[in-house]
């Protein structure tokens, strides 16, 4: 079904706050944007409340006209001022319609939000078919909508009451649980405290240790620097894409400490792209791409210090080294990608082991973090082959859990792989409890 937004504005003064680099009411028209609607329609805004590009302002008493062009669409209605997750609005949107996003009505009201009954809150989300919401707003006279709205579904029987607490906090795409984001700022201190909470919310989970104790420091403030700037995600990629160009000439030329302090230096410049991305809702298709430049600059790297050891060295090793930490790194990237494919879920993240194993993996900041701990004694073309080894084991370790989560994976949903699992086992490695599992298996 066709949808729209509709923001209902807040007073000139509270719209035109900003919540990491975005004004409230740009984050919410880009979270329906991002959420499939269109057109985003500010309901009532006051002369002097800015109006965000493609966002197409609508006084009270138009929008009953408005709405007669998209009268068969589902309207999406978030309350002024609020800052709210994606993922609320996706399990509103999934609800049908009218849905309306409530909370625990035991506890006490906050500010700015309106009780539905005495068992819930209504806490800012709507969905409502355009045709019911013209009705509302042809007799609405002088009573304001929102409220109107609220009093509306709370009196129709058929409304679907989507609870807040019972959304799930696990985050597939930054691979944690992220707290609910739920903000109403008023003030400038309180429009900070909500980009805090923002840029927090941008973070990965299950990460290697570097990317999650060192890089994060680095990545929110440049976040925060940028948030506000005219300066793109993409623009970002392309710097690191250089810096990490400027490292490889330098490993190449014997530059080796120029060399790997700029390759470390790209570590935490590659998760600034996509925090900043996630912090601005500015999406790209070009997003995906940023993982393959990241990969042909990695391997760049090797490939370039094995042409400085091989001149050095007057000796082929050197390329074989590097082919040694590529090779099973390119083997354990590819299978990764399949598995996600397949599953819709990253193998780092399958489970328990997997997340302590991604801890200390090798990967980019571990090999190079590895191979500086070898070059602070000097140790270069020893820690160059550390690497190598580091690389093997991990494309080991990433082999045996990929066979083993994706049998799983393909035994539960598919009974024909189940049983085929079963049929086809190895005795010896069966420990049967009962007389009945000693029966021979069946011969395919």
């Amino acid at each position: 079904m066709h949808k729209i937004g509709i923001l209902l504005a807040p007073a000139a003064d509270v719209a035109g706050l900003v919540v990491a680099g975005l004004s409230l009411v740009e984050r919410q028209a880009r979270t329906l944007v991002r959420a499939g609607c269109a057109p985003v329609l500010l309901v009532g805004a006051e002369p002097l409340t800015p109006i965000p590009d493609g966002v197409e302002a609508v006084s009270t008493h138009a929008l009953h006209a408005r709405l007669a062009q998209d009268s068969t669409a589902l309207a999406l209605v978030i309350a002024p001022g609020l800052v709210i997750d994606e993922r609320a609005v996706a399990a509103v949107m999934a609800a049908g319609a009218p849905a309306i996003l409530v909370s625990d009505g035991t506890r006490v009201t906050p500010p700015g939000v309106e009780r539905l009954d005495a068992h819930d809150l209504a806490v800012g989300i709507m969905a409502i078919p355009v045709r019911q919401l013209t009705e509302v707003v042809a007799t609405i006279g002088d009573w304001d909508l929102g409220s109107t709205l609220i009093r509306t579904l709370a009196a129709d029987t058929n409304v679907e009451r989507v609870r807040l607490e019972s959304i799930t906090l696990y985050a597939r795409d930054r691979r944690r649980e992220v707290p609910m984001l739920w903000m109403r700022p008023m003030d400038n201190a309180s429009a900070r405290q909500a980009g805090n909470f923002v840029v927090a919310q941008a973070q990965k989970g299950c990460l290697d240790w570097p990317a999650r104790f060192i890089h994060p420091w680095v990545e929110d403030a440049l976040v925060r620097l940028l948030a506000p700037t005219p300066i793109t995600p993409n623009m970002v990629t392309l710097f690191t894409a250089i810096l990490g160009i400027a490292a490889g000439v330098a490993l190449a030329t014997g530059a080796l400490w120029w060399g790997l302090g700029l390759a470390l230096l790209c570590g935490p410049l590659d998760g600034v792209d996509g925090k900043l991305a996630r912090t601005r809702q500015e999406f790209s298709r070009w997003g995906d791409l940023e993982h393959a430049i990241d990969k042909i600059l990695e391997y760049g790297w090797y490939l370039c210090a094995a042409w400085w050891f091989a001149g050095q060295s007057g000796s082929a090793l050197p390329w074989a080294i590097a082919a040694l930490i590529i090779l099973p790194a390119l083997v354990e990237a590819v299978q990764g990608e399949f598995y996600r494919r397949m599953t819709g879920s990253q193998l780092d993240d399958a489970g328990l082991f997997e997340r302590r194993a991604r801890l200390v993996a090798g990967r980019r900041n571990t090999f190079l973090w590895t191979w500086a701990g070898f070059a602070a004694f000097g140790l270069w073309f020893e820690g160059f082959v550390a690497i190598a080894v580091y690389s093997i084991v991990t494309t080991g370790v990433a082999q045996w859990r990929f066979y083993k989560r994706l049998g799983h994976f393909a035994r539960e949903g598919d009974a024909r792989v189940s049983a085929n699992y079963a049929a086809t086992r190895y005795d010896f490695l069966v420990v049967a409890s009962r007389p009945s599992e000693r029966l021979p298996k069946a011969r395919l």
